[in-house]
């Protein structure tokens, strides 16, 4: 079989991130009509949801139900959830069609990444050397890209940020008939492990894991709270139009790109723990440098280290984590850390982020989050120590 179905789909699904991510704020507040507090409920409310979601795809995944199944039914339900979001008028229906969409779109990612993991050890090894797994992931960075550059368009078009509600629901289509290009891909042990899920689960909590995701935790606080509030800085205080913001915040992403590509050279650089340490190091920076800076400058500046970021939060963990992993449960690690370690954190994000926003302002937000990135560094730096890569091709350039 082909990678390329696996880069389209990664591609396609990251895609609906983009289409909505950028403005998810906006949307809330100037579109449906939440203030602040409301807006930052919606989104703790549907972190708590994501405690079950996550975990029960990945496991029926770990059993051997056919992903490309479970991703149909999550995206068309989402595209569905979408469009009552955009319907909807009060605010109780607004704020419960929004975690709906966000409670079934949360699994598809540890999905994806969990059938790419089978898929390569099916096929050779190939990911698991110094350039696998970051060359499919990369296709999901384009799509977000793409996606947001056609929000922007949109709203320019329709003058209404409402308006990428409906570019959700067209990108969760594409992504929904992308699933049928994937062939099957059965998982390596299926059945051995009665709940993969507590194995996953004590592999976290584990010595060689645990270091690793108490500092995670401090930075999924810090980029919860400052990506749901960042379209409403570049608005408010630094000016920037809101068919503008997606642009702005895409050119970060497309330097990403960049970075995925050097992830090799990178990490035989850097290895595991240096891109951790460099990574939130740089999120401090740029955090507190845009909000004491609110400048259109600085808001362009800072998009340079946006991938040194991405690495360190969401591309770098999940390799650790596969390396960790045990076959029986390889699906289930991915989604077993969405439950112990992402949704606390974005719970934690957003609230903490509405009482900041409500109480101090915007830029407030920004500062809390520096410094919680900058903990996270320092956790990162007393406590965790990567375990070797069990394989020679893994083990190349990357401890």
């Amino acid at each position: 079989m082909s990678p390329f179905p696996i880069k389209l789909q990664f591609f396609l699904t990251y895609g609906v991130l983009g289409s909505i991510g950028p403005l998810m704020a906006l949307i809330l507040q100037r579109a449906k009509g939440l203030d602040t507090r409301q807006a930052h409920l919606a989104f703790a409310i549907s972190s708590l949801g994501m405690l079950v979601s996550p975990a029960l795809m990945t496991y029926l995944a770990d059993r051997d139900v056919d992903s490309r199944k479970i991703l149909r039914f999550l995206l068309a339900a989402a595209a569905a959830a979408l469009a009552a979001v955009f319907f909807l008028q009060a605010v109780a229906a607004v704020i419960a069609a929004w975690v709906c969409y966000s409670i079934l779109f949360a699994p598809t990612l540890p999905l994806l990444d969990g059938y790419y993991f089978n898929y390569e050890r099916r096929h050779g090894g190939a990911a698991s050397a110094d350039g696998g797994y970051q060359f499919v992931r990369v296709w999901g960075t384009i799509g977000f890209l793409l996606a947001s550059i056609a929000l922007a368009a949109v709203i320019w078009g329709t003058g209404g940020v409402g308006s990428a509600l409906w570019c959700g629901v067209a990108w969760c289509g594409f992504a929904y008939l992308g699933t049928y290009r994937l062939a099957p891909c059965p998982v390596a042990q299926a059945g051995r492990t009665r709940v993969p899920t507590f194995d996953a689960i004590r592999v976290l909590f584990s010595r060689k894991v645990a270091p690793m995701c108490a500092g995670l935790f401090l930075v999924y606080v810090a980029a919860n709270a400052y990506y749901a509030n960042m379209s409403v800085l570049l608005e408010s205080e630094v000016g920037i139009a809101a068919g503008w913001i997606a642009p702005i915040m895409g050119l970060g992403v497309a330097i990403e790109v960049g970075y995925l590509f050097g992830l090799g050279p990178i990490r035989r650089l850097l290895r595991i723990r240096g891109i951790l340490l460099v990574g939130l190091g740089t999120m401090a920076l740029r955090l507190a440098a845009l909000a004491y800076f609110p400048t259109i400058a600085t808001a362009l500046l800072i998009q340079v280290l946006h991938g040194m970021e991405i690495l360190a939060m969401f591309v770098v963990p999940v390799i650790y984590l596969d390396r960790v992993a045990g076959d029986s449960f390889r699906n289930s690690i991915q989604g077993a850390f969405i439950i112990a370690l992402t949704v606390p954190a974005r719970v934690t994000g957003y609230l903490v982020a509405g009482e900041i926003s409500a109480h101090w302002g915007t830029k407030a937000v920004f500062y809390f989050a520096a410094t919680s990135a900058a903990a996270a560094m320092l956790v990162i730096l007393a406590f965790f120590k990567p375990v070797p890569a069990a394989t020679p091709g893994a083990a190349q350039g990357s401890t």
